[in-house]
C-alpha cells in the first residue's frame, strides 16, 4: 500500500515546475488557466488576504502601535505643559462646538459684545486647550499615581477622556478621530461632566489593551490582598474646568450575559442619575454585593462618584469595573481602611469555572454587604 501511495504521489508531482516562477504560477492566476483555475487561486489569494488583515487587526486590537504610544506621550505632554501647542496638521477649525454632556459653550472672553468670540468653553483650564485643539470632544483627564508602565517612569492610565452621542464611535476611533481599534477613553454618552448640572455617576470606559495601555492596569485591582488597592486608592479626574480627586472603593467582575450568573445582571452602566433614594440603594448595595473589599468609606446619594469599566476574560465576555467617591471638603484619602471581601458575589459561570460550589442566597440585600457603624 505504501508503495502505490509513493506512486501516486510521484505521478501528480511529475513535471512539476519547483523554480520560484513555477511556484508563483501555482498561486496566482497565469495565463493559460482554465476558470475553474481562476477562481481556486482567487479564492485562495482572497483567504490569505482576509487572515493577514484579521491578524493584524487582533495585533493592534490587543497591542496597538507604535503610533498609539507615540501619541499618548504628546497628549500627556500637551496636558501637564499648558504652554505646548498642538501640531498645526491636528487643530481644529475655530467653529467646531463641544458635543454632548461638556455643558459648555464658547463664549466672548469680556464683557464687550464686540470682543472676538473664543471657540473655548467659558472657564476652561488652561491644561485642555492644546487638547481641544485636536478635538473639541474632550471632556477631562483622567490619572491614577503610583502605577507605572512596566521598566518606564510613565504612569500607565494618564489618558483624555472625550464624550459624543452614543458608546459606540470611540470604541474604534482614537483621541485625533483616525479609526483604530483600540479606541479611545470615553466617558458614557448619557452623562453631564462639566459645569453645576453633574451626573451622580460618570462611567468611563477603556479598552484592556495586552500592552499595559489604556485600562489594562485597572485589572491590578483584582487581588485577594488588599494592600494594591490600598497604595494605589485615589484616583485623579479633571473636568475642563476643575480637578478633582477620588477614593476608590469597590471593585468588582461583572457579566454581559443573562445566563452567566443565577442573580440578575447588574447594569452599572445605566446607573447615571440618583434622582431617588431609590436609584440610589439600588446602585450602591449591587456595588457592594459584588465588591472584593470591604471598607470604612461612606457614600450617600450627595456624593460623586467615577465608574471605570474596562474588559475582563475571566469567564469570557465580561467587565471588571472599579469605582470611587469624589473626596469630600478635608477628607483624609489615607485614613480609610481596606479588607478582602471573602463573601462578595460573583457570577454563577466564574464558580463552575474555577470548581468552586455556586452560592445561593437572596441578593444584593444581605445585612454583611451594608457597611458596619464605627
Amino acid at each position: 500500500m505504501s508503495m502505490l501511495d509513493e506512486a501516486r504521489r510521484e505521478s501528480l508531482t511529475e513535471g512539476r515546475d519547483r523554480s520560484f516562477k513555477g511556484r508563483v504560477k501555482e498561486i496566482i492566476p497565469w495565463k493559460g488557466d482554465d476558470i475553474r483555475e481562476i477562481i481556486r487561486k482567487t479564492v485562495f489569494i482572497g483567504a490569505v488576504g482576509f487572515l493577514c488583515y484579521f491578524a493584524y487587526d487582533a495585533y493592534i486590537y490587543n497591542f496597538g502601535s507604535k503610533t498609539m504610544i507615540d501619541d499618548q506621550k504628546d497628549l500627556a505632554d500637551m496636558f501637564n505643559n499648558p504652554s505646548v501647542s498642538a501640531p498645526a496638521d491636528t487643530v481644529d477649525t475655530p467653529d467646531a462646538q463641544p458635543t454632548v454632556g461638556n455643558d459648555s459653550t464658547p463664549t466672548s472672553p469680556s464683557d464687550d459684545p464686540s470682543a472676538p468670540v473664543s471657540k473655548y468653553p467659558a472657564g476652561m483650564l488652561p491644561n485642555f486647550e492644546a487638547l481641544y485643539d485636536i478635538n473639541p470632544d474632550i471632556i477631562g483627564w483622567i490619572s491614577i499615581d503610583g502605577i507605572y508602565l512596566n521598566d518606564t517612569d510613565q504612569l500607565a492610565i494618564n489618558y483624555p477622556v472625550v464624550q459624543c452621542d452614543d458608546n459606540d464611535f470611540y470604541l474604534q476611533y482614537d483621541f485625533y478621530g483616525n479609526e483604530q481599534d483600540y479606541g479611545a477613553l470615553y466617558a458614557d454618552y448619557r452623562a453631564t461632566v462639566g459645569g453645576e448640572n453633574r451626573s451622580s455617576n460618570v462611567t468611563i470606559y477603556g479598552h484592556n489593551m495586552k500592552t499595559e495601555y489604556y485600562f489594562h492596569h485597572l485589572r491590578d485591582y483584582n487581588r485577594t490582598n488588599p494592600s494594591f488597592v490600598s497604595e494605589h486608592r485615589t484616583v485623579n479626574f479633571s473636568s475642563l474646568y476643575k480637578q478633582d480627586k477620588y477614593i476608590i472603593f469597590a471593585c468588582f467582575l461583572v457579566s454581559v450575559h443573562e445566563e452567566d450568573d443565577n442573580q440578575p445582571l447588574f447594569r452599572y452602566h445605566n446607573c447615571v442619575e440618583f434622582r431617588t433614594d431609590a436609584d440610589f440603594d439600588y446602585w450602591y448595595k449591587n456595588v457592594m454585593y459584588r465588591n472584593y473589599y470591604k471598607t470604612d468609606i461612606d457614600c450617600d446619594i450627595n456624593d460623586e462618584y467615577l465608574t471605570l469599566s474596562t474588559c475582563a476574560y475571566d469567564i469570557g465576555d465580561s467587565r471588571f469595573v472599579v469605582v470611587a467617591r469624589k473626596l469630600r471638603d478635608g477628607e483624609d484619602p489615607d485614613s480609610f481602611t481596606y479588607e478582602y471581601n471573602r463573601k462578595r458575589h460573583m457570577p454563577e459561570k466564574w464558580y463552575q469555572a474555577y470548581g468552586y460550589d455556586v452560592p445561593h442566597d437572596d441578593g444584593p440585600d444581605y445585612e454583611y454587604y451594608i457597611p458596619e457603624e464605627n
